[in-house]
C-alpha cells in the first residue's frame, strides 16, 4: 500500500459490541496493553511521510455522515475531425454499492455514528466516494484542495483519501474518497474498507501490528478484532474530539484496560 493520506488542517482542511478479545487473525502473539496503546498513538497522532502534517489532537466524525457516491468513465468525442477524451457520470456499479452498504454499517455498529440521507435533509453529502479512471484520479474537479498535492496522492494508483477537519476542535466536517475503477474488484473491495475507516480519524498506516487493516502488507476486507478496538477506543464518548496527545493516551490506555479485563 504505502498511500498518502492527507488530513487538511483547520476548519478549511447500530448494535452495542460485546467484550473484545484480542486475538491477531495471524500467528503473532496477542498484543499486549502497552502495544495497543503504542498502536492507537500511531495510527491517530502520526504521519509516515513528512509533508503530511500529523494530528496533535483527536480527530472524529461529531455530525451525522452524509454519503455521496459518484462514478465516471472516459469517453471519446469527435468534433472538426479532432479526438477528444472527457469524462461523463455513469450508475455506480453494484458491487461498490454492496461493498460500502456492508463497510458503512460495520463501522457504524462499531462506533456509534449517526448517517443521514442527504437528499431527505436537504443538505450537501460530507463523505463522497468517488470512482475514477486510473488517468483521472488526481481530476482537479475532485476536491477543493492544491492540484499538486492530488496529483501525488493519485500518483500511485489505487485509492486515497482527503479530509477536513478543525485543528483546535478535532471534528471532522468533509472526506473524499477516490478509487481507481480499473483496479480488480476484491483491490478496490480493500481500498474501500480501508479509506473509508481511515477516514473515521485514523489516517497513518503501521505494520507494528501486522493483523490489521492498518498494515502496509494487508488486503484484508473485514477488519480485524484489533482494528474494531481501536475504532471502539477513537470513538468512546470520553475520547471527545479535540483532546490533546497528551490527554488522550492516558485515557486510551485506560479504556483499552477495560476492554480487554473482561476477557477470561
Amino acid at each position: 500500500m504505502g498511500r498518502l493520506k492527507a488530513v487538511i488542517g483547520g476548519i478549511f482542511l447500530v448494535f452495542v459490541l460485546g467484550p473484545f478479545s484480542v486475538k491477531s487473525a495471524e500467528t503473532e502473539p496477542p498484543p499486549s496493553l502497552d502495544d495497543l496503546v503504542k498502536y492507537f498513538d500511531t495510527i491517530v497522532f502520526h504521519s509516515e511521510f513528512e509533508n503530511v502534517q500529523a494530528s496533535k489532537v483527536i480527530k472524529k466524525w461529531t455530525v451525522p455522515i452524509r454519503l455521496g457516491i459518484r462514478a465516471y468513465e472516459e469517453v471519446e468525442t469527435e468534433e472538426k475531425g479532432k479526438t477528444s477524451k472527457r469524462l461523463k457520470p455513469v450508475k455506480v456499479k453494484k458491487p461498490y454499492l454492496r461493498f460500502i452498504r456492508k463497510h458503512l454499517n460495520s463501522l457504524v455498529r462499531d462506533t456509534g455514528l449517526i448517517t443521514e440521507d442527504a437528499n431527505k435533509t436537504d443538505k450537501p453529502p460530507n463523505l463522497i466516494i468517488n470512482f475514477m479512471p486510473r488517468d483521472h484520479l488526481g481530476n482537479p474537479n475532485l476536491a477543493d484542495a492544491d492540484p499538486k498535492l492530488l496529483n501525488k496522492l493519485a500518483a500511485q494508483g489505487g485509492c486515497y483519501f482527503l479530509m477536513w477537519a478543525d485543528g483546535k476542535t478535532g471534528q471532522i466536517n468533509k472526506v473524499v474518497i477516490v478509487v481507481n475503477s480499473e483496479r480488480l474488484l476484491i483491490r478496490i473491495n480493500h481500498c474501500l474498507l480501508e479509506e473509508m475507516t481511515q477516514s473515521l480519524g485514523l489516517p497513518n498506516d503501521t505494520n507494528f501490528i501486522k493483523a490489521s487493516i492498518f498494515s502496509d502488507s494487508s488486503r484484508r476486507t473485514e477488519l480485524t478484532t484489533t482494528d474494531r478496538l481501536i475504532l471502539k477506543v477513537l470513538y468512546d464518548p470520553r475520547m471527545k474530539a479535540g483532546l490533546p496527545r497528551d490527554q488522550a493516551l492516558p485515557l486510551a490506555k485506560e479504556i483499552i484496560g477495560g476492554l480487554i479485563s473482561t476477557q477470561p
